[in-house]
């Protein structure tokens, strides 16, 4: 039986499964011992993380080396979005008085510090993913004292962040995770709403995968309370 080839697989599956151009959107793909380092540019958020979750089930790949990107919405300086992010996350009061440090290098966010729940520290990384420049987010927040992570904290962290999401009304939407999978469901007014929903729920450290069963709403139609 011939052995695979873990690039050329990845590669199909990034064609076939994503529908990723690879000559439009270049992924570069490289084995380092048994692990794969991907680096390039993608167009959002779940193309990043359905691609590493890719890379991490071939078999004989022992590990993944994340340099990959996200296409931002707005061009920004690393100084610029440091300084939105610093505002961003002095101007929540949740997060005021946590001991959060932030630097950023080609459009990358990197937040450290002490946090006092997992809540704590995904918000924080969302509010990252919010800044319209950030390429990527590095969330090493510590949460002290350690607290049990569950399905049911990823929820909660979900519907705070979908709270405070200007482009969202929350108050439609239904949040369910099993096995760090969210399923969204319920409806939302517009297309771009759906889309901010479900990109919320990507932005949430630790979920692995999104179902979106939002239903958009006709136009003009009211929604029931």
């Amino acid at each position: 039986m011939t052995k695979r080839d873990p690039i050329e697989e990845l590669k199909a599956a990034l064609t076939d499964k994503l529908h990723i151009d690879l000559r439009k959107n270049p992924i570069h793909l490289k084995k380092e011992g048994n692990a794969i380092i991907i680096d390039g540019v993608v167009d959002g958020i779940a193309l990043k993380k359905r691609a590493l979750f890719i890379a991490m089930g071939l078999q004989g790949v022992s590990g993944v080396i994340d340099r990959l990107k996200v296409k931002p919405s707005t061009t920004m300086s690393d100084a610029e979005i440091k300084d939105h992010l610093t505002d961003t996350l002095t101007g929540e009061p949740t997060l005021q008085s946590c001991d959060i440090k932030t630097e950023v290098h080609d459009g990358v966010v990197d937040i450290e510090g002490i946090v006092p729940s997992l809540s704590h520290k995904r918000l924080a990384g969302a509010l990252a993913w919010w800044i319209p420049g950030t390429k990527d987010v590095i969330n090493s927040l510590e949460v002290a004292p350690q607290e049990d992570d569950s399905d049911d904290e990823v929820e909660d962290a979900l519907r705070i962040a979908l709270e405070k999401d200007r482009l969202v009304d929350a108050s439609g939407i239904t949040v369910l995770a099993r096995n760090w999978v969210v399923t969204l469901s319920g409806s939302v007014g517009s297309d771009a709403e759906k889309n901010a929903a479900e990109e919320d729920a990507w932005y949430i450290w630790g979920v692995n995968d999104v179902v979106n069963n939002l239903v958009v709403r006709p136009a003009g139609a009211q929604r029931v309370p």
